[in-house]
């Protein structure tokens, strides 16, 4: 990790943040209300619309919600990259998609066409304020390492999914535009590959080696990984469009496909899990365990992934458990245990350390903020709901409702846990 390459001074104010965070939880927990009320007959069609409120509860309220804060945070720091009015932005960015979310998921859970409607009215300018402003700051960016690179390449992922996202709504909300379903796998790809993914990838760049003490990524791996996602969803984009106006006979081309994206996708995982077992810190903590979970459950989700594809099973929804709450939450959620505690530092000791009679001995370490000990409590929590899952899928629906208590469980003490920190943060200003 190359701390010259982090400009800490450009941060903005710890709110931008703090408040997509903070509802992150929030959002998962309703998710799983939404399981609760609708019952174990919900995993018998994963097209229906409350799947697709739960979908987009989890995939929005809560990867897309955090993933949002934390490039309000990183490109400042990272790319030297300020968005202009961030504070001001990130507050109207975060009112407008929350709502947004919340009425796109009302709408498809109660069937309501009036409220995927207003969802589109609501949801569309949250989104295009955030993406035109990072977009812009990324233009403009003062550094262009890895990192940078493949937030470049997130965003404009984040453009597809979106816009393919408006389609699809449409066709749901509006009796005049056709329901183009032909476009639902590349919205799900350039969500899950471009957008998730290729993020995850662009911070685990930066915070693998700084936080878990790791070496670095190779310079060859940094350069061609996430160009190398790109390109193939480019690719395979053009030809699920021309599959579609043209008959071309491509079993062996999909399963081509989905293998470059298996090999692309396992060569990120398995090389994180060896840097993380050679790591120079041999101490362990909550974040940690968090990413080789996370890490393992892309692995397995991968493979799991082109056995469907290769013996024709429907596994669908066992691979979206995986890859979403066993990959992408693990991650997230691994990472606010490190990003959260440092932003609460680091705005202290920038108000306090040179201000306050106490000085720096009032300000709270990072451990502080969120205790290890407390942070581990959630992650099994987090480890025993993604099991309950997976057995619920592959055993017996008997494990639904343990499951869904112990996911809720869960989101409630991530979002205590935040709400503290928060708190700490408050007091200590007010102590000063």
């Amino acid at each position: 990790m190359n701390y010259n390459q982090l400009s800490l001074e450009q941060a903005p104010d710890i709110s931008t943040p703090l408040r997509f965070f903070l509802s992150a939880p929030l959002f998962a927990f309703l998710a799983f209300c939404l399981l609760m009320y609708q019952g174990p007959e919900i995993l018998s069609n994963r097209w229906s619309p409350q799947t697709l409120a739960f979908t987009h509860l989890v995939t929005l309220g809560f990867i897309t919600m955090s993933m949002v804060g934390a490039l309000f945070q990183l490109l400042p720091v990272l790319a030297g990259a300020s968005i202009p009015r961030s504070s001001q932005l990130s507050l109207v960015t975060h009112l407008l998609f929350s709502c947004g979310v919340l009425l796109l998921a009302a709408g498809f859970a109660f069937e309501q066409a009036t409220l995927l409607k207003l969802s589109i009215i609501v949801l569309i300018p949250g989104l295009l304020i955030f993406l035109l402003a990072t977009s812009y700051a990324l233009i403009n960016a003062q550094s262009s390492h890895a990192s940078i690179n493949s937030m470049r390449i997130a965003i404009f992922s984040l453009w597809i999914t979106a816009t393919l996202g408006l389609l699809l709504a449409s066709g749901h909300a509006l009796d005049a535009i056709p329901l183009l379903r032909q476009f639902t796998p590349l919205h799900i790809g350039w969500g899950t590959l471009g957008w998730i993914s290729v993020m995850i990838i662009s911070v685990a760049y930066q915070v693998v080696p700084m936080f878990q003490i790791t070496f670095s990524y190779p310079k060859l791996m940094t350069r061609l990984l996430s160009p190398s996602i790109l390109i193939a969803l480019i690719l395979w984009s053009a030809y699920r469009y021309t599959s579609t106006q043209v008959s071309i006979p491509g079993e062996a081309i999909d399963l081509g496909f989905f293998f470059l994206f298996f090999c692309i996708m396992l060569s990120f995982a398995l090389f994180t899990l060896k840097l993380e077992a050679q790591r120079k810190k041999r101490l362990a903590d909550t974040t940690l365990y968090f990413w080789m979970t996370g890490l393992s459950c892309l692995g397995f989700s991968l493979v799991v992934l082109l056995y469907a594809e290769f013996f024709d099973q429907e596994l669908s929804i066992l691979v979206g458990i995986l890859f979403f709450f066993g990959f992408a939450i693990s991650i997230i959620n691994g990472m606010l245990y490190k990003i959260i505690p440092f932003l609460v530092w680091l705005h202290l000791h920038r108000k306090l350390a040179f201000s306050s009679p106490r000085g720096r001995s009032g300000i709270p370490t990072m451990n502080e903020v969120i205790n290890n000990r407390q942070s581990m409590r959630q992650y099994w929590l987090h480890l025993l709901a993604l099991v309950l899952s997976i057995a619920t899928i592959t055993i017996s629906t008997k494990f639904f409702y343990m499951a869904i208590l112990v996911w809720l469980a869960n989101y409630a003490l991530l979002f205590i846990h935040i709400f503290r920190a928060i708190l700490t943060y408050r007091h200590c200003l007010g102590t000063k």
